[in-house]
């Protein structure tokens, strides 16, 4: 492509909500994308045959798209277009890759394993404990982590592998220049100089959650695996589920407690074939033996043997209802409360409650707080200690 061509590339991507619907027409209905923008109104709408292209051609007459181009480049921001050289191979492989990727920092190796890692964004200890061990594993061994930045098992298991030495990438739902949720916005940091912050959209979108879902794709794309560590069985992590299954991903769930809500979307998903995920040190053997010499010979596609497996069973359906066991909570004060839904079957100290609270974007009362409201849920029978210093659920 032409690099006289990238300002009307530019301005091809510069609408948010657009997506890829008809942007691959007018590409193959024009010569160039220069032919595209000195067309007449008319035209563009004939030919690309949206009427979507009104918002592009609004844009143009609007705004001289040369100075926004150039004002996008004095950003520091980066722009790959599908035929770029730097344009990331896995995601030239899924169905309808997008056409322009704006970056900060770099873009995933095409030479690097990947592993995406997504989950509930009000994990639980376990949950915390198991993203951060698997971060930091992958990180160790140089494998890239994908995740979506957010609360969570996301941002946990992000950290974990920067930390550890690795490279992680954050693919967001708004515009790269956005920092979202801005409560990491030390991980954002983290991930420019350590990986890299990926957005389909162009600087300035909002996040908007209609954005999200289609965000997930890329997520998936960029992964030769995926790990639900934890999950709801109607959880949005199941979007990117199926959005992994179309690509050809392998797929992996952390097992839980059958009575748990945020272990039934990951038994339902073991239920129905996807692997299981035991320990970090399993995994990446797994990981090594599955795609280390597809990798070696240069290939990034989905597997050719692929076959998807069909998730719309009576038996399917009875799992997606299956929301695990809900217990009825207390009729107490809210402070109280607070420190009751942290505790779970699992022995918790007040530490450990207090660094969950944190990391997942909670106000904490301090460990000589929870300590006290420990006590008190003890002698109102709502709690137990199991041994100095550690509590659960009764």
């Amino acid at each position: 492509m032409d690099t006289n061509d990238r300002p009307y590339l530019f301005w091809l991507v510069s609408i948010p909500w657009i997506g890829q619907g008809p942007i691959p027409k007018i590409l193959n209905a024009f010569d160039s994308a220069k032919e595209a923008f000195e067309a007449s109104d008319e035209e563009l709408i004939k030919r690309s045959g949206s009427k979507q292209v009104k918002e592009l051609i609004k844009y143009r007459k609007e705004n001289n798209i040369f100075r926004k181009y150039e004002e996008f480049l004095r950003g520091g921001m980066k722009l790959s277009f599908l035929w770029d050289d730097d344009y990331p191979e896995r995601l030239k492989n899924i169905p309808d890759p997008p056409i322009g990727l704006f970056y900060y920092g770099q873009l995933p190796e095409n030479n690097k394993l990947s592993v995406a890692i997504i989950g509930a964004r009000q994990c639980s200890p376990y949950g915390v404990k198991t993203a951060r061990e698997l971060g930091e594993e992958l990180g160790r061994n140089d494998v890239n982590v994908i995740s979506g930045m957010a609360f969570g098992i996301d941002g946990i298991s992000q950290k974990a592998a920067i930390d550890a030495g690795g490279k992680s990438y954050g693919v967001l739902g708004c515009g790269a220049d956005i920092c979202y949720p801005e409560s990491n916005s030390d991980l954002y940091e983290m991930l420019m100089d350590n990986g890299g912050i990926i957005s389909t959209y162009p600087p300035g979108t909002p996040a908007v959650s209609r954005y999200f879902p289609p965000r997930n794709r890329i997520v998936s794309g960029l992964a030769d695996a995926i790990v639900v560590v934890e999950a709801r069985a109607r959880s949005g992590t199941l979007i990117t589920v199926d959005m992994a299954l179309d690509q050809g991903r392998d797929i992996y769930a952390v097992p839980g407690r059958i009575g748990d809500e945020l272990s039934a979307g990951c038994n339902g998903l073991i239920g129905h074939g996807a692997r299981v995920y035991l320990s970090p040190s399993i995994f990446m053997s797994d990981l090594m033996e599955d795609h280390m010499a597809d990798l070696e010979a240069g290939f990034t596609g989905p597997k050719t043997d692929f076959v998807k497996p069909a998730f719309d069973s009576g038996s399917d359906k009875r799992h997606r209802k299956y929301e695990g066991k809900k217990d009825k909570e207390p009729d107490i004060e809210e402070r109280l409360l607070e420190i009751y839904r942290e505790l779970t079957l699992f022995p918790q100290s007040a530490e450990e409650i207090d660094i969950h609270m944190k990391e997942t974007g909670k106000e904490s009362p301090g460990e000589t707080g929870i300590c006290l409201i420990l006590m008190e849920l003890c002698l109102e029978g709502y709690a137990v200690q199991i041994s100095p210093g550690c509590f659960c659920r009764k």
